[in-house]
């Protein structure tokens, strides 16, 4: 198991970003920064170590891999685009978490797995954020779905959708129990973009699902 924030990061500094991004699926890699915070986290509140961990659009597995490296029963990463799937499998392989990730070529909306019980599922997850057109309230549907499968699920979210996400959550019985604030820092991936880096601002919510 690699123990300590700063060593989790380490690790995760290998994983290789998408080759081609999908500008409607809103591909951007989480940062190793980014990720080892919410694996740490996660795991200081007892949701990683023993349990089955479930990342939804995995992209280039940087999550699912993380979590990999925090002893957990199991770890399965789900995402619908073959290519970054196959970087997924490749960037295990570069980092070696002593627990196998079952990768999974599958669309959140028909998730084809089943946990024994809900209650030892942990889903760790950054969905779309909705930004392109006709894809408003992209992150729903990996909201809708997390809440099926896990008790407990950490997910990166635009700081100004609190609102959205509140009510969503507490209509399906839920409670999100904590939130920070966290900074990613996104590379530049489409021709449009005018930057080659930009810093925006999001929120990572712990929520308790019934």
């Amino acid at each position: 198991m690699v123990s300590g924030k700063k060593k989790l990061e380490l690790n995760l500094s290998r994983v290789s970003d998408f080759e081609n991004p999908n500008i409607k699926y809103e591909q951007y890699m989480t940062s190793a920064e980014v990720a080892s915070t919410i694996i740490h986290v996660a795991d200081m509140n007892g949701d990683i170590e023993g349990k089955s961990i479930v990342d939804l659009g995995t992209g280039t597995g940087m999550l699912a891999i993380g979590a990999a490296l925090r002893n957990p029963r199991k770890v399965v990463g789900i995402e619908k685009d073959k290519d970054a799937l196959s970087i997924a499998k490749r960037n295990e392989d570069l980092v070696s978490p002593e627990v196998a990730v079952e990768w999974i070529l599958a669309d959140v909306k028909c998730v084809p797995i089943k946990m024994a019980g809900k209650e030892d599922v942990t889903g760790i997850m950054n969905p779309p954020f909705g930004a392109q057109k006709n894809h408003k309230y992209a992150d729903r549907i990996f909201l809708e779905k997390i809440s099926e499968i896990s008790s407990i699920s950490y997910s990166i979210h635009n700081c100004d959708s609190i609102d959205f996400i509140k009510t969503f959550v507490e209509g399906r019985g839920g409670v999100i129990s904590h939130s920070y604030s966290v900074i990613m820092e996104l590379k530049k991936s489409q021709r449009f973009h005018t930057k080659m880096r930009k810093k925006i601002e999001t929120e990572v919510h712990r929520i308790r699902w019934k």
